[in-house]
């Protein structure tokens, strides 16, 4: 392990364990890590620390405690905590269940009981979700599309930059899309994700590819052209999902 993974290790495992503890005392049921921490891909002073943690019952003042005691802790480990009561989170399930279901897959509990298992998330939920994020991506692409057509306010290599950032946003969608399809063991890459969902759908491989390679520098076709192939995939994509069936729960 390296010497800067250590130092997160220690700041995140120990030292926000303890912060946590002393701010919400009794009424902190558990500490959930989960996300890119656990993965091989986590860069330390890059990559987020995703904290889930789990409240009897919200409060304000150890809201601004934690603020006030852990925000230089927080900030130079980039870690994020998630702060929930226990039945906000069992409840909100059918509101995010793509993220929960990220949060299932990879998880490591540091304090209390794995929450985790009181989820039930029901296919139909995922697919709307699905759909939903597929369309918001949608009209964000046609939206950059029109910003642009007006070069003077919009020059290329901000273009560029935008599509560099943009799978980023369709990551826990295609994440989705193969939980959707029953798969279980998802793959770790990025680029074995991309070509795993165009199995699965039956799409040659493309534009989301492409923007993988536009992301990584390796190379990246004429901006214009990109969009619009990605706005085709993404047309496509919003009707296959539309034309989805589901029913049951996933636990």
């Amino acid at each position: 392990m390296s010497r800067s993974r250590e130092k997160t290790k220690q700041a995140v495992e120990a030292e926000f364990v303890a912060l946590a503890r002393s701010v919400f005392g009794e009424k902190l049921v558990s500490l959930t890590l989960y996300g890119s921490y656990l993965k091989e891909t986590f860069t330390p002073g890059v990559s987020d620390v995703n904290v889930l943690v789990i409240v009897g019952e919200s409060s304000d003042a150890a809201l601004r405690d934690l603020g006030a005691k852990g925000s230089r802790l927080m900030r130079r480990h980039g870690i994020t905590p998630l702060i929930l009561t226990r039945r906000e989170f069992v409840t909100s399930a059918d509101v995010f269940p793509m993220e929960y279901l990220d949060i299932v897959e990879t998880h490591q509990v540091l304090v209390g009981p794995d929450v985790t298992s009181e989820l039930e998330i029901d296919r139909s939920n995922l697919r709307h979700q699905i759909e939903h994020q597929l369309r918001g991506n949608l009209v964000s692409l046609r939206q950059l599309a029109v910003a642009a057509g007006r070069p003077r306010l919009f020059k290329k290599v901000l273009l560029r930059r935008e599509l560099q950032q943009w799978y980023g946003r369709l990551a826990a969608i295609l994440r989705g899309l193969l939980r959707y399809k029953g798969k279980t063991d998802l793959p770790g890459s990025p680029e074995e994700l991309v070509a795993a969902v165009n199995e699965a759908f039956g799409f040659e491989s493309g534009p989301i590819m492409q923007l993988l390679a536009c992301r990584n520098r390796r190379e990246c076709p004429d901006s214009f052209e990109l969009i619009d192939s990605m706005l085709a995939r993404l047309t496509k994509l919003v009707e296959v999902v539309d034309g989805l069936e589901s029913s049951g729960k996933d636990k």
